[in-house]
């Protein structure tokens, strides 16, 4: 057997700092002891005293609430965005590329602190609504790129058959353009949901007093003593996001082979 390189060590290394945390607050998150200074044997009760705190729940159904309102309004955002760059001019498309992909290389605390000093000087309540707006300005550049990428691959043939057998551009939209992009929508909804769901910087600047989501209360909580129903709800959270990276994945999979179909079918005819 070879000897593993240094390089080979080093990435283990960094591998293993990246995860020890992610194992060590599931282990706590069944552990026992209040004080979680040893192992006091396995429980699940973390896990049910955070689903039966009030603030626990109440946090959970802002941070789905404004996942679910931010990714509904970044999908219509993208898809008439990818519709409108297939017409667009070259200056047109570089334009949309630039503002989207500055929306992603912004830093996330310099785009927060601009809209909490904007809605502030129009003098904009602070709550749900504008937590909404602040994921809507990162979550909708994330969905265009997606849906972008899978609208390039199209075939106009199919929407151009479409029109000559007398379709309106809404029914050809509806019944032709749609189906081809759904993959593309679904992963861009799973990807968008899971970014706005654990966000932290946005909702903590546009939250104000009387919107707090999930990861925002875990903030407060961990500033005064880390319990273990804090690792609960840090499990909760985790196994909710990766479970919808997962969906996402499995859908660019599946949209990355029907595109390869629909060209090889092309290519045949």
């Amino acid at each position: 057997m070879r000897r593993p390189s240094g390089l080979a060590l080093v990435s283990l290394g960094v591998l293993g700092l990246l995860y020890a945390p992610i194992v060590l607050m599931g282990i706590n998150s069944v552990n026992s002891d209040d004080s979680l200074l040893g192992w006091g044997g396995f429980t699940t009760r973390w896990f049910r005293q955070a689903v039966d705190d009030p603030d626990v729940r109440s946090g959970l159904l802002v941070s789905v609430e404004v996942a679910l309102l931010s990714t509904a309004i970044s999908l219509v955002l993208a898809v008439a965005g990818a519709l409108w760059a297939r017409s667009a001019s070259r200056r047109g498309k570089q334009l949309l590329d630039l503002t989207t992909y500055a929306r992603i290389i912004m830093p996330e605390t310099v785009v927060a602190i601009g809209l909490f000093l904007l809605l502030r000087r129009e003098d904009v309540e602070l709550g749900v609504a504008t937590i909404v707006i602040g994921h809507v300005v990162f979550n909708s550049a994330y969905a265009t790129i997606i849906i972008q990428a899978r609208m390039a691959t199209l075939d106009t043939a199919l929407e151009a058959a479409a029109a000559d057998l007398g379709a309106t551009p809404w029914r050809a939209f509806r019944r032709v353009t749609l189906p081809l992009m759904m993959p593309a929508v679904i992963a861009a909804a799973l990807l968008t949901f899971s970014f706005s769901f654990d966000d932290v910087v946005t909702s903590l600047f546009l939250g104000g007093p009387d919107a707090q989501t999930l990861p925002v209360l875990l903030l407060g909580l961990i500033r005064l003593h880390v319990t273990p129903e804090v690792n609960a709800i840090g499990v909760l959270v985790m196994m909710t996001t990766t479970a919808l990276f997962g969906l996402a994945a499995v859908m660019l999979s599946v949209r990355a082979a029907a595109g390869a179909r629909v060209n090889r079918g092309a290519g045949d005819t």
